[in-house]
């Protein structure tokens, strides 16, 4: 029997643990990745919670540079522990930066964070760079740094600690990705486990010692080096996780798991191992060998593996089984577990004795000493089962004679004064992309002072409040949602189910108190954590809900803010984000979901509600023409609400390097007919005691021109036409009919807008060393004593020239599609079917039919893992049917290239600020725009297409598919791009 160190040695030993710390980190990033990875308040919160009541009296600091002579001036004032490096790692021809600072400090550890997903040929090239301690990948999920962090002080400390005791579990992996994955995973279950075992602690450093016993996690990426460790710490393993394929003797071996599994079972007896594969046949072998096992793809991997680590590794309350596996009791602490084992059927303590269950829940608790004893019951070595269980109830009574029962932490709810900030967090967790954006942009407009920077307006974020991704998780597991889902239903099935289910009953408290405090509408936004990151941005994938928050019964108020988010969360498993999430080779598992609630930005107009101007700028321009440049980027304007813009509808388009110049319209009666003819505003009295449902739209109301001048909302953006004098007056004070120009702002600068918009657009390329788009809502006072308000929005980065290739179009091919308006770059070599609008058939006032047949068509294709060209008439994804094709994102997720046809009397501009045309440029799909009369610029040979193989067809669309590929090239340098036949 090993040695039982006395309770009072180990308690004056803690500061012998653990004595490698990371508090000091030097970041190598641009600044928005230094402010994703800190400033927004996710990791120093994060870091925070872990460690501050975990009586640890220190915090990790993060110190930012943005290239290797700032780090090197750093490295000589302070003595830093960990350097990460945050890159796209296919972008660098070499690791100048690490190699260098690694020959000047050879012993601090350097990690590298990705957002690319790594080739094994990159991996194995990065495994060869003895600079790089491990390379992570970055999807946006902020606790992946925490698991670094923690990981890098327990491969430190490992062996010291080892030696007192301290236990292990050992992931085996050689997938960035993956391990990327499940660290954060195993370790916010340790943390977790840690933080309720401080509850039960005898006093300080009996709590302090719990913390610093807590299981290390050990990462191996091939056989040699995962026998290495078994070896050295095969008394301190709780177990292994373990892939089937992984590299062994330098090749990778589609058995070392189950090679890894044979050893580690002649070594150590009634050892948990499980096994991972992506390979279903591995799954029999494992069973007929006795072994755990999880399929990589299931949908539920997250879930059951954060099973398996609290059933087996003695995390989570003690479950009493009899050896068949009928549950008798469950004791979530000692108190409960002594008084179990008192009246145990005697072969329920004899199985749990006999597969050292006592020892592994105890060491799991960091109770090293208890474990140590209670390991080495032998029931044979015991005249009877009697005398063990006396043996059982003395050590616990030894150890435990002081212990304390749990408490039961109070919740402090939000104070009034509280609510007066701009930004607020509800819960723990992330902030998710899309409140993290507007965090960040909130302290740059501080930091920046453009604030107060204008005279007569104040550029600010409206009041934000963040429930952070935790709740969702707790949401989700404390309502057996994850079995449900399982079952793939039908998003209204989804819908029903996530509204009748409970949120958390802290949130349930902070939404009271929010509904108190706060009288206006507010806007209920999905902010995930992939969404509007630089990983892909899902943007307008989720739903937004508009609360009225109108009603005079607080209760009904209540309810439907509650309602509002959990059909937020709901969105996470339509259809959309499935498909959008699958065909980026994204796991919708993975994704975790923040909610960001919003004051609506407006102004009341009897019943009515909405803002003077809503916007999307964009850093860049895809379609300038002269004298425009790509650079100096464009902007969209609406009156009301942004659904107009981000939906595709008749909105206004200007560059902010040239306001003043006119739109290509060639007459005013032109004009008149292409500019915005209708609003969105939310009617208070009439949505006042709505019932949320999960079709977000019907909350809004569609108003003609005429009811904003009656509202007397155009003061500052409209004009006049005059059928007298065929002309447009800059002024809504001339009778005939009122057109949304944007005129006395953007041509007499009755606001700076302009000024405003590009200060943000350069203030947001700074800080993300990227080009960006943010939208935002302008409200102008009846009240004049009022300031007007630039309300910063929104955002995210654009994925613009981020394809090192270039492409050559000057090979005498035939086409049958060309354009010198296109977006991308790339070369399409895997493309066999085409799903296109019959020109022949085609009417427009059927596009709503059209697009359920494109739909229909899309979800043959999806069923096959198949991608596509798609071609259809005027706009795609736009919400008006008489702009285009209304298609929903899930109705053309196959799509790997979009093409959009004009015709004489449908010749849309494409809307370049909508939620469809960002996440067409973002996940690197291709668009061709082929203008009207115009063979030029571009065209479609149609007699061609029309002659091929039909596949299937429904009345308006037709899928064609050819053995052969078709080829496709599209050069982001000349906007040309070509499908060859």
């Amino acid at each position: 029997m090993e040695k039982f160190v006395d309770m009072k040695t180990r308690f004056s030993g803690v500061h012998d643990l653990m004595k490698f710390r990371v508090t000091e980190i030097l970041l190598i990033s641009t600044e928005y990745d230094a402010y994703v990875l800190e400033e927004d308040g996710q990791l120093a919160e994060q870091i925070y919670h872990q460690f501050n009541d975990l009586s640890i009296p220190f915090i990790p600091r993060i110190h930012w540079v943005a290239n290797s002579e700032e780090a090197f001036e750093e490295l000589k004032m302070r003595t830093i522990h960990l350097i990460i490096t945050m890159s796209r790692i296919s972008d660098m021809s070499s690791f100048e930066v690490e190699t260098t600072i690694h020959e000047a400090y050879p012993t601090i550890p350097i990690v590298m964070l990705s957002y690319d997903r790594l080739t094994p040929e990159m991996i194995a090239k990065i495994r060869g760079i003895s600079c790089i301690n491990r390379v992570f990948h970055w999807s946006g999920d902020n606790k992946v740094l925490l698991a670094i962090i923690k990981y890098i002080e327990d491969q430190q400390n490992v062996e010291a600690d080892s030696r007192l005791g301290v236990q292990a579990i050992l992931l085996v992996d050689d997938s960035p990705v993956y391990y990327s994955q499940i660290l954060p995973i195993i370790y916010t279950e340790i943390l977790t486990q840690t933080r309720c075992l401080l509850l039960h602690a005898m006093n300080v450093s009996h709590g302090l010692l719990r913390v610093r016993l807590r299981p290390k996690i050990l990462l191996a990426e091939t056989y040699e080096e995962a026998m290495e460790i078994i070896r050295t710490y095969r008394y301190n393993l709780l177990g292994v996780i373990s892939d089937v394929r992984f590299p062994k003797d330098g090749a990778l071996n589609p058995s070392s798991g189950f090679e890894l599994a044979q050893s580690v079972g002649e070594m150590i007896t009634n050892f948990p191992f499980l096994l991972q594969s992506e390979e279903l046949e591995n799954a029999e072998k494992a069973k007929s060998l006795n072994l755990h096992f999880l399929n990589k793809n299931s949908p539920n991997l997250l879930h059951d593996l954060r099973t398996y680590i609290l059933e087996n590794y003695g995390f989570g309350s003690f479950v009493f089984k009899y050896p068949d596996g009928r549950v008798i009791a469950e004791a979530s602490d000692i108190t409960n577990l002594e008084r179990i084992i008192r009246d145990l059927p005697d072969e329920s303590l004899y199985y749990h004795a006999s597969n050292y269950h006592f020892s592994r829940w105890f060491r799991a608790r960091a109770e090293v000493e208890v474990a140590d004893k209670l390991r080495f019951v032998d029931p044979k070595e015991f005249g009877s089962i009697s005398d063990m269980r006396n043996y059982i109830l003395k050590v616990l009574n030894d150890y435990f004679l002081k212990y304390q029962s749990g408490l039961i932490l109070d919740f402090e709810g939000l104070s009034k004064k509280d609510m007066e900030n701009a930004f607020i967090k509800l819960g723990t967790g992330s902030l998710g992309g899309k409140a993290r954006g507007i965090a960040f942009m909130n302290s740059m407009i501080a930091k920046s002072r453009l604030a107060d920077k204008y005279e007569d307006i104040k550029v600010k974020v409206p009041r934000s409040f963040v429930i952070g991704s935790d709740v969702f998780e707790r949401f989700i597991e404390e309502n057996n949602l994850y079995s449900f889902i399982a079952c793939c239903p039908k998003e209204e099935e989804i819908a029903q189910k996530f509204t009748e289910s409970f949120l958390p009953a802290t949130a349930q408290v902070n939404l009271r108190l929010l509904t108190q405090y706060i009288k206006c509408p507010l806007a209920v936004r999905s902010s995930s954590i992939l969404e509007d990151s630089r990983v892909l941005p899902f943007a307008g994938i989720y739903h937004t809900y508009v609360v009225p928050n109108s009603h005079e019964d607080p209760e009904v108020r209540f309810k439907q803010l509650s309602d509002a988010v959990k059909l937020v969360y709901a969105s996470v498993f339509y259809a959309a984000p499935v498909q959008y999430a699958k065909n980026a080779d994204i796991r919708i598992q993975e994704e975790k979901m923040a909610v960001l609630i919003q004051e609506l930005v407006g102004e009341r107009y009897g019943d009515l509600y909405y803002p003077a101007i809503s916007g999307v700028a964009q850093s860049y321009n895809f379609y300038p023409y002269n004298p425009m440049k790509p650079e100096e980027g464009t902007v969209s304007l609406a009156l009301g609400l942004g659904k107009a813009i981000v939906e595709g509808e008749r909105v206004y388009r200007f560059s902010p390097a040239h306001p003043k110049l006119n739109p290509l319209i060639s007459s005013p009666d032109e004009y008149l007919k292409k500019s915005q003819n209708a609003f969105y505003a939310v009617n208070l009295k009439a949505s006042a005691d709505i019932t949320l449902r999960a079709d977000e739209d019907y909350i809004y109301e569609k108003l003609p021109i005429s009811q904003a001048n009656k509202d007397q909302s155009l003061e500052y953006i409209g004009s006049t036409y005059s059928a007298e004098n065929d002309c447009i007056f800059d002024t809504v004070y001339q009778p005939g009919p009122k057109l949304v120009t944007f005129a006395p702002i953007l041509k007499y600068n009755r606001l700076p807008l302009t000024q405003i918009i590009n200060d943000l657009l350069s203030l947001g390329m700074k800080s993300f060393g990227a080009n960006v788009e943010i939208e935002f809502a302008v409200n102008i006072p009846k009240d004049k004593s009022k300031p007007k308000e630039f309300n910063f929005l929104q955002i995210r980065p654009m994925v613009i020239g981020r394809e090192a290739l270039q492409v050559n179009l000057d090979e005498p091919r035939e086409s049958w599609c060309f354009s010198q308006r296109t977006i991308g770059n790339r070369f399409f070599q895997s493309i066999h079917d085409i799903i296109f609008v019959n020109p022949e058939t085609f009417q427009l006032q059927d596009s709503v039919q059209i697009a359920s047949e494109i739909g229909e068509l899309n979800n043959l294709l999806f069923k096959e893992g198949r991608r596509c060209i798609l071609i259809g008439f005027g706009r795609m994804g736009t919400s008006d049917r008489w702009l285009g094709i209304p298609l929903s994102w899930e109705q053309m997720s196959q799509a790997l290239i979009i093409v959009e046809v004009d015709r004489k009397d449908l010749r849309p501009e494409p809307s370049l600020g909508s939620h469809f045309f960002h996440n067409l440029t973002a996940t690197n799909m291709g668009y061709f725009h082929i203008q009207y009369d115009n063979e030029d610029q571009g065209k479609v040979d149609w007699d061609w297409l029309l002659n091929q193989p039909v596949l299937q067809q429904t009345k308006y669309v037709k899928l064609v598919r050819r053995d052969e590929a078709f080829e496709a090239k599209i050069d982001g340098r000349s906007f040309k791009g070509i499908i060859y036949k």
